[in-house]
This record gives C-alpha cells, sequence and structure tokens, in this order.
C-alpha cells in the first residue's frame, strides 16, 4: 500500500486539474439554468408550492412571493431569465400581475392572463458580485377554498436564465467539489494498485460523468456539491479498503483482472448514486418504500400491498429487514434505501468474476462479464422508477446461486449449507416474483447438476433441493404464513365467481324451458386482444431493449461457443438453469390469453424475468466477446464495435435517469 502512495498523489493531482477542467468544459458547453416544473425543484428554490399536471402541462403554483438564489453565478456575462406563467384565475376573480426582481431591485412588471405568457428580463454584469437571485411577486393572491388553504400567486411552467453572450465559468464552490471529489477518486482507485496510467484514465471518466450530472438542474448551485464530495470519499475508502483486505488475507497481490472488477464496480456504483441523490430525481416510489422502511423500523412488519385488480397480497420486506441496521447511518431514508439497493446489485454483478474464474479459470471473460452486467439498460430502467425490492431481491438471488455454483461440493458442510439457506431465505422475502423465479432456478440447477453434471456435481443436487426446501419454510414460518386471513379471503373471491356462473347459468336453463322465452345475446365487444405474432413480437422488442443490441449479439456468439466447447461443468449448468427459468416464463407470457390489459402484466413480468436470468445473458456475451476478439481480424472488429455499443447503450440508460 505504501508504494502506492506517491501514484495516489499524482493520481490525485491530475482528478483534480479533470474534475475542475470537466466542469468548466461542461458549464461552457450547457450553461443555462432550467426548470421545466415536471420535477421537485432544488432546495434554494423557495416559495414554490410541489409540481401538479394539467394535461400535458407540468407547472407549480408560486406563493406571493418565490425566490431562486444561484449563488456564485458568473455575472461577468450578461444573462437573460425567463418566466412563464399564467395567473390561472376564475372569471370572478382578477388576474395578477407578475413583479420580477433582480438582486432585491425590481426591473418590470407583467399582467397575468389565463393562458402562457413569457416574461423575461436583462441581467446586467457585476463582476465584483458572483450570484444572482431572481424574485417573483404576485400582486394579487388567493385562496381555493375546501382542504386547499394555501394562498396562490401565479402558475409557472418554465423558469431559465441564460448568458447573453460570453463563456460562463462555474460557481467556485462547484469547481472546488468536483476537484476534490475527482481527487479523492483517483487517489481511491491509485491505492488499489493498478498501474498509473488506469488509476488516472479512471479518474478522468469519473470527472467527465460528474460533471454531466453537476451541470444538470442547478445542481452547482445546491447543498448537493456536499454529497458530491461524501460519495467520492467513502467509494474511494471503500475501494482502497477492499484491496487491501483482499490481499491481507491471501498474503499475495490481487490479479489486475480482480483489480479492475473492484474499480469498475466502485467507478459504477459512484456514478449511479451521483445520479439517484441528484436533486432532479424524481423520487417516483422510493418514497413509498421509505414509508413502508419506516413502519418496519417502528416494528409493523406484516402488511398487505392491493394488486393491479385491486387484491390485497402479502408485500415482501427483505430489502427493509436488511437495511434496517443502517438507518443507525442516515436520517434520509429515500436516500438510504437507493444506496443499498445500488450497491447490493453492484457486488451481485462482482460475483460473476468468482463463478467464471473458479469454473472456467478465464479471468478475462470473468471481467467482461462483470462489465456488460453493469451496462446493461434493464437494471437503470427498475432503479431508476425505484423498484427498489423487486432489484435487491434479484441480487439477493444472483448471490444466492453465485454461492451455490461456488460451495457445490461442500453443501455437506454446515457452514455452507447455512449461508444458502440463508440467502435462499432471505430472497423470498424480498419480492413475490423471487419466490417464483429463485425457487425455480436453484430447481432447474439441482435438476441439471443431477442429470449432466459429473459426480460431485450429481452429488450435490439433492442438498440443493433440500436447501430451497429448508429456506422456503423458513421463509414461511418467519414472514408468507402470517397472512392466513388474506388467503382466506382471496380463496373464497376466487370461489364466488365460479357460484355465480353455476346459478346464472341454472336460471338461464328455467327461463329457456319457459313457453315463449327468447334467448338474449351478450353484447359484443370490440376486439382487445393482440395476435400471438404480435405478441412474440413485443417480446422480442423488450427483450433487446432490456438487454441492449450488443449483448444480445454477444451472447448468442457465447451460447454457440458454449455448445461446441461443452457446457457440463458447475457454470455452465448455472447458464442452463437460468437460460431455462428465462425460456419457460417468457413463453408462458406470450402464449398466455393476449388481452391488452393483461399483456401490460405480461410485459411487466417478462422484464422481471429477464432481470432475474441476466447473468446468463452477461456471461455468454463475454465469453463470446473474448472468444471473437481472438478469432481473428474481422471478427476482433466486430467484437470491438459490439463491445464499444453495450458501452454507448449503458451510457445512454445511466444519463436518462437524469431526464
Amino acid at each position: 500500500m505504501l508504494h502506492s502512495i506517491p501514484r495516489a498523489i499524482a493520481a490525485a493531482t491530475l482528478g483534480a486539474l479533470a474534475g475542475a477542467a470537466c466542469l468548466v468544459g461542461a458549464s461552457a458547453w450547457n450553461p443555462d439554468v432550467t426548470f421545466e416544473m415536471d420535477r421537485a425543484l432544488p432546495a434554494y428554490a423557495t416559495g414554490f408550492h410541489p409540481p401538479e399536471r394539467a394535461g400535458q402541462d407540468t407547472f407549480v403554483w408560486t406563493s406571493a412571493r418565490a425566490e431562486i438564489v444561484l449563488a456564485g453565478l458568473d455575472r461577468r456575462v450578461p444573462w437573460t431569465c425567463s418566466v412563464r406563467f399564467r395567473g390561472a384565475r376564475p372569471p370572478e376573480l382578477p388576474q395578477p400581475g407578475l413583479v420580477l426582481a433582480i438582486d432585491g431591485a425590481d426591473v418590470g412588471t407583467w399582467r397575468a392572463v389565463n393562458e402562457f405568457r413569457v416574461a423575461d428580463v436583462a441581467v446586467p454584469t457585476a463582476p465584483a458580485t458572483p450570484g444572482l437571485t431572481l424574485t417573483i411577486t404576485s400582486t394579487e393572491t388567493f385562496v381555493p377554498g375546501g382542504a386547499d388553504s394555501r394562498r396562490l400567486g401565479v402558475q409557472v411552467d418554465r423558469l431559465s436564465c441564460r448568458p447573453s453572450s460570453g463563456i460562463v465559468v462555474p460557481p467556485r464552490r462547484a469547481l472546488g467539489a468536483v476537484a476534490a471529489s475527482a481527487a479523492l477518486v483517483g487517489a481511491g482507485f491509485a491505492l488499489t494498485g493498478i498501474t498509473a496510467a488506469s488509476a488516472i484514465g479512471a479518474a478522468v471518466l469519473m470527472a467527465a460523468g460528474q460533471a454531466h450530472i453537476v451541470t444538470r438542474w442547478g445542481a452547482q448551485f445546491s447543498p448537493y456539491l456536499t454529497t458530491v464530495i461524501g460519495l467520492a470519499f467513502w467509494i474511494a475508502c471503500a475501494m482502497a479498503g477492499l484491496v487491501a483486505l483482499l490481499e491481507r488475507l491471501r498474503k499475495q497481490p490481487l490479479r489486475n483482472t480482480a483489480k479492475f472488477v473492484i474499480t469498475a464496480s466502485a467507478g459504477t456504483l459512484y456514478l449511479q448514486l451521483l445520479s439517484l441523490l441528484h436533486p432532479s430525481k424524481p423520487v417516483v416510489d422510493a418514497l413509498f418504500h421509505a414509508h413502508r422502511f419506516d413502519e418496519v423500523l417502528a416494528g409493523h412488519l406484516y402488511f398487505t400491498q392491493l394488486s393491479t385488480s385491486a387484491t390485497p397480497f402479502p408485500y415482501a420486506i427483505g430489502l427493509y429487514l436488511f437495511a434496517a441496521p443502517w438507518a443507525l447511518l442516515a436520517s434520509n431514508h429515500v436516500a438510504l434505501l437507493r444506496v443499498v439497493v445500488s450497491a447490493a446489485e453492484v457486488v451481485a454483478g462482482a460475483l460473476l468474476y468468482l463463478m467464471v474464474v473458479r469454473s472456467w479459470g478465464n479471468r478475462l471473460v470473468a471481467a467482461v462479464a462483470v462489465a456488460l452486467f453493469s451496462l446493461a439498460p434493464l437494471t437503470y430502467g427498475l432503479v431508476g422508477s425505484a423498484n427498489l425490492t423487486n432489484v435487491f431481491g434479484q441480487a439477493v438471488s444472483i448471490a444466492a446461486v453465485a454461492t451455490v455454483v461456488l460451495s457445490a461440493e461442500r453443501l455437506r458442510a454446515t457452514g455452507p449449507f447455512v449461508g444458502v439457506v440463508a440467502l435462499v431465505a432471505l430472497g423470498l422475502i424480498c419480492h413475490v416474483s423471487t419466490v417464483v423465479l429463485l425457487t425455480s432456478t436453484l430447481v432447474g440447477l439441482a435438476v441439471l447438476f443431477y442429470r449432466f453434471g459429473a459426480e460431485p456435481l450429481r452429488a450435490s443436487s439433492g442438498r440443493i433441493l433440500l436447501a430451497t426446501v429448508v429456506a422456503a419454510a423458513v421463509a414461511t414460518v418467519a414472514y408468507w404464513g402470517h397472512f392466513g386471513d388474506v388467503y382466506t379471503a382471496q380463496f373464497e373471491r376466487m370461489r364466488a365467481p365460479a357460484a355465480a356462473s353455476q346459478n346464472a347459468g341454472g336460471q338461464a336453463a328455467l327461463q329457456g324451458s319457459a313457453v315463449g322465452a327468447v334467448p338474449q345475446t351478450a353484447p359484443q365487444r370490440p376486439r382487445t386482444t393482440l395476435p400471438l405474432s404480435a405478441r412474440v413480437t413485443q417480446a422480442f422488442d423488450q427483450t433487446v431493449a432490456n438487454l441492449g443490441w450488443p449483448i444480445v449479439l454477444l451472447s448468442l456468439a457465447g451460447f454457440w461457443r458454449l455448445m461446441v466447447e461443452g457446457g457440463r461443468d458447475r457454470l455452465g449448468l448455472a447458464i442452463g438453469a437460468w437460460g431455462l427459468v428465462w425460456l419457460a416464463f417468457v413463453a408462458l407470457s406470450v402464449v398466455s390469453p393476449g388481452s391488452r390489459t393483461y399483456q401490460q402484466d405480461a410485459l411487466e413480468f417478462i422484464g422481471r424475468v429477464e432481470h432475474a436470468t441476466m447473468p446468463a445473458a452477461v456471461l455468454l456475451a463475454a465469453r463470446g466477446a473474448v472468444w471473437a476478439w481472438g478469432a481473428g481480424t474481422t471478427l476482433r472488429l466486430a467484437s470491438g464495435a459490439l463491445l464499444l455499443g453495450a458501452v454507448a447503450t449503458g451510457i445512454r440508460a445511466w444519463a436518462a435517469w437524469l431526464g
């Protein structure tokens, strides 16, 4: 570790320079500060109510006085600030006037109407006093009445400040924050022992990513900068600490591929958390999870959730139980749950490295698999929409399967067996989908071990089934078994339509036997089903969107190589189990009744299935990419192009988090 200190100093210095330079470049490229009012405003905007929607329009109501303080804004250049607003008053109320002030001085008044109009104000240069305060005052307010006691000014649809000319320099505080965070991350990379060039290159990459994030939604003027520095510090400590711990335990240096996996995973986590904790990131369902988490912390462990058909079902709490000890470190439970889930997902991806190295002995394939796992668009969609319990459940499922694969021959020992049971049981109480998908995967793995595995694997198949059964029993006793009344009520609801149908049939028979009875013809409903061909196309398109076309193509090449070279080892059979689960459930979703309402649920379930079985796709894709790279110039170019395509696809999915 000591010999890496000079390298860390160099990486930190160049990282700091890169951080500042990237922020200057990003600010010059996109200097506008714009708020479209489709999400909550930053903390430095006061006097605005939460966003609302009317048709396609999103807006916020102001109070009598609203203010935005852009601390440190470059006033060496002139700016223009615009407010798109309307009065939105009933006919009996007078329209207000909108008064705009810059740094406390009124600069104009605009009369509001019930249609949106734009108020523009020129902001003169003031080189000696950086920063800008834009104040919006409504001359008339009103109270909607009823339960809404707010005193409202005007509706604001869009607010922006843009330079009229010149190049904008970011605020000094923002420059210092991004320089410090890039320095910390660069030092962390160097302390892992990777080469100086690699550490500097990784630091520059992180600097570019964080510059893109910090310049969005006015984050460079907000307290978010403190979060950026804090994340960089802890990520750097985690990287360096993990490498030092592993090398101390192994009593020898880690391989370069292992260090790549650690640094790449840490860098991925850093950029993901920067986006997830960004002030512009919509809360969506994360707030719901935070409320449930608070209930669990308060001792309320068993609760239900209404399904899309308004049917109550037990709501799994595995994520909340796992995150509970960490609540001592953070009061912001929305952020805490996002951090826990993202970290769990990254750790699950890193486990692919161990699976490949122990099974195939190919460290390059292992490293590529981890990288591709972090680039698949599906995870970004699920985490971005705050489907946190599902993502965490699938991360635990991957850890459970990885543990089975890595310790298959030792499952007769108490330690490995208990470890598998604990992981599987946790996965089974994380989400309803993991009950089906994880159980199916483990059963499939046991069957394939028994049918195609060599003797050590074949002998472990029974222990895998036993561990699955024991874990299911533990999950039932600990959680699912506490909802007997819910299951009874659901069973009664299922019986009710059948009984009603039988009664209706009997009444119809009696009426039909009466003299002069005329059969009643049910009204014809419009066609609401999708043909099978359309459902197949839909499922295919979703698979490509979930994984990205580069991973799909590379996985086909990897599947062919697995068939040619033989895949009866433990990892090949695990890929087979994931593949069988994917094939069975996707096919079931496609061939089931094609009503449009059902298809929405089916497509959502396909997403869950493909997220659970995604390790098979990225493992095959990594094998295909590495094989093609060494199979001649033409295939090497194709492999390189597809890998670059996977990187571009992942970057687009990550960037879409900020809108």
